[in-house]
């Protein structure tokens, strides 16, 4: 390796480091790679991971409509809008009319979508287990902690109070 190689890489190493000294770096930078291997790993192709997890919540919630998945999921209207599309035309989504309300529309998961979730169930759960076993109990406890802390923080200050996590409350 060249002087002027090494030295590169030293930079960028310096570089770097200053980059990591901000939580917030840090944080996005876990959440690709988290999005990367859960993307790689659906086993549908015609899901992706905003799909997925569409899916799943609609699971947990019974019904709901899109504008609540939005603040839910903390996703902007457009993006739930058109995987709540593709997944209502792929047959994995149910869409009826609200009683209560004639504009709003009520989501559920259809047949299709909850067999589709099941199939990458045991995905998400073996990934959750790898979490566990790379974490002690007190890492994990702790980081589920911080991130509750900083959610709610950051939740209360963009007036989004439906991403304050239920344990932050604790």
């Amino acid at each position: 390796m060249t002087q002027d190689h090494q030295e590169m890489d030293e930079t960028r190493r310096a570089a770097l480091a200053q980059l990591e000294e901000h939580l917030s770096f840090r944080l996005s930078r876990l959440n690709k790679l988290l999005d990367m291997h859960a993307t790689r790993n659906l086993t549908q192709s015609d899901l992706n991971l905003t799909d997925y997890r569409i899916l799943l919540v609609l699971s947990l919630f019974g019904e709901t409509s899109a504008a609540d998945l939005s603040r839910l999921m903390v996703i902007d209207r457009a993006q739930i809008s058109r995987s709540v599309g593709a997944l209502i035309r792929a047959g994995h989504l149910l869409e009826r009319g609200d009683p209560r309300s004639r504009r709003r529309k009520l989501l559920s998961l259809s047949k299709m979508g909850q067999a589709a979730l099941a199939r990458e169930k045991p995905f998400f759960e073996t990934r959750q287990k790898m979490f566990e076993d790379i974490l002690s109990p007190q890492e994990l406890e702790g980081l589920m902690a911080a991130i509750d802390k900083l959610s709610r923080h950051m939740a209360g200050a963009l007036d989004h109070p439906e991403a304050i996590p239920l344990t932050a409350a604790r």
